[in-house]
């Protein structure tokens, strides 16, 4: 009989690191809820997790209530701070929406990095886990105290370097460039990216001056400091495009809580005597027009008149109310339905979500297509319209419809008839439903790599305890240029030229070009020397003999 021996899975987590800082300028559910995710396994496995964020968060949510949170103050309502916003989101104008939010964000750097610098030395941090969207100074505090940072997003774009054939609706292109004309992959790759560029230089310009007043040096690239940081990513492929991703980038995704809050009484009661129900929620930043409101409330009246549907939950989280009644119109009385007096819509402020997508009377899902919302559609498997407003909302529209589980609106100009005729193909054609089930087994397989998440920052912080240098103070400071060198690939320290051997490139065009010249050359006197010498023979031969 053969024995065995099983093999240790313990891990020493003696004298690691252990505090950890979790920081994000915006807060909300949106940017919060991956990042906690992970924090709880790490407080399971022994470290000390602290909140930084706006909005009192954790003493809300009976899920992340065991976390401390230190309130930078209440949530950030965009709409308030930018009027301008929804005109900018309605009339499509991406530019100006990206330009009013890193203009904010450099508004509130200073007032942000004395916040995350006060914390961190108040409870000795070891490591920063960075909310990536607009975060800069997570990143500059963590670079200035030499500790590590991971950053965690769902977006891919403008964090990693992608190849040429993906872009961005942001840019006024396709996600996808595969079948495109030579002329939009020029402009996608070249032209929209330059204006770009040239549309964020005065913003950046703006973050340095703000930089040094907190004694930060300045830089100059858009994402900020996280070439070397580890970054993680709330997605995953089959959902996002495939693409190569250099070691310190992984993906963890999707990234979601294993309970949810269950159905309340009455959108229970309301689903169980309607059994072809839409949801219609645009996430808790969205926000439309009151015209398009009211056509979508038209929209779903017609698709009841018609038995295509028989109800409609609407959660109204961000939408001015009052607007609606500003439009007049004497066939459509917007008040029986925010009163909950339309037998076939029920109407909440907040809704369980994912309870309500998870029920077999849920048949569509009507979302502004971010990524929460989408994850959970995908791992409900509930066929989505999209009406996409701003960031990554219009990528994952269009990555959803082509996927095959999703359709979404060309623009922000609502018409009854093209919402009715969405909504019948989603209902009514078979290949939508399936194209959910097939993602969502992805999403189901995928679902467990927050754990993964968690041992890659464990890997970190082990690193910081192996290569961290102690100050005066006891506490271990680290290099973040070389912390985790061997998940740095060669080609990002040998710089654009020699990591992309476009040297070895030139050198051996050059050497190809000079031999085939020579070669050339050798080959024409060959032939002229030749051509010559049969002439001269044939003039000899054809002189008269009395010569």
């Amino acid at each position: 009989m053969n024995k065995v021996i099983q093999r240790d899975l313990s891990l020493d987590r003696n004298n690691i690191p252990k505090n950890i800082i979790v920081a994000s300028t915006f807060g909300g559910g949106s940017h919060l809820v991956p990042m906690l995710e992970i924090c709880k396994i790490l407080m399971d496995r022994g470290y000390n997790v602290t909140l930084v964020a706006p909005g009192n968060f954790t003493a809300k949510s009976e899920l992340y209530n065991s976390i401390p949170q230190i309130n930078m103050g209440e949530e950030i309502d965009l709409y308030h701070k930018f009027p301008l916003l929804e005109n900018y989101i309605f009339e499509q104008k991406h530019f100006n929406v990206f330009h009013a939010l890193r203009s904010f964000s450099s508004s509130k750097y200073v007032n942000t990095y004395n916040t995350f610098k006060k914390v961190a030395e108040e409870i000795n941090v070891d490591l920063f886990i960075c909310d990536f969207f607009l975060n800069h100074a997570c990143y500059d505090i963590a670079w200035k105290l030499k500790k590590p940072a991971v950053g965690i997003t769902s977006v891919m774009n403008f964090v990693v370097d992608t190849p040429p054939y993906r872009s961005d609706p942001v840019f006024g292109c396709n996600v996808y460039m595969e079948y495109e004309s030579l002329y939009s992959r020029l402009r996608c790759l070249i032209l929209e990216p330059l204006k770009f560029l040239h549309a964020i230089i005065s913003i950046e310009s703006e973050l340095n001056v703000q930089r040094a007043k907190v004694g930060v040096e300045p830089f100059w690239n858009p994402n900020g400091r996280i070439l070397n940081n580890l970054m993680l990513y709330d997605n995953f492929f089959g959902f996002e495009m495939p693409m190569s991703l250099p070691p310190l980038h992984q993906e963890i995704g999707p990234i979601l809580p294993d309970t949810f809050p269950s159905l309340t009484p009455s959108p229970e009661s309301f689903l169980a005597e309607h059994p072809r129900t839409i949801y219609f929620a645009l996430g808790t930043i969205g926000r439309i027009p009151p015209q398009n409101t009211i056509t979508l409330l038209k929209s779903f009246n017609e698709l009841i008149n018609q038995n295509i549907i028989d109800g409609v939950i609407w959660a109204f989280t961000k939408t001015n109310i009052s607007n609606l009644f500003s439009i007049n119109d004497n066939n459509f009385k917007i008040s029986i339905i925010l009163n909950n007096e339309h037998p076939h819509i029920h109407t909440v402020k907040y809704a369980p979500q994912f309870a309500i997508l998870s029920h077999e009377n849920t048949k569509l899902f009507l979302s502004h297509g971010g990524a929460a919302s989408s994850h959970e559609s995908i791992y409900t498997a509930t066929p989505m319209l999209i009406l996409p407003m701003l960031g990554d909302q219009l990528g994952n529209a269009e990555k959803l419809e082509i996927y095959g589980m999703a359709l979404k609106f060309m623009n922000n100009n609502l018409e009854i008839n093209d919402v009715v005729s969405k909504v019948k193909r989603l209902i009514n054609e078979e290949s939508f439903k399936k194209n959910a089930e097939r993602l969502q087994f992805l999403a189901k397989v995928n679902s467990k790599r927050k754990h993964r998440g968690a041992d890659l920052i464990e890997v970190v912080m082990n690193t910081i305890r192996s290569e961290g240098i102690k100050d005066e103070n006891g506490s271990l400071m680290i290099d973040n240029n070389v912390l985790l060198k061997e998940w740095i690939s060669p080609g990002s320290r040998m710089g654009f030229i020699r990591g992309s051997y476009l040297d070895v490139y030139t050198v051996a065009v050059i050497t190809f070009l000079t031999l085939s010249s020579g070669f050339g050359y050798l080959l024409w006197k060959i032939i002229k020397f030749s051509y010559n010498s049969r002439n001269g023979s044939s003039r000899e031969s054809s002189k008269p003999k009395s010569e």
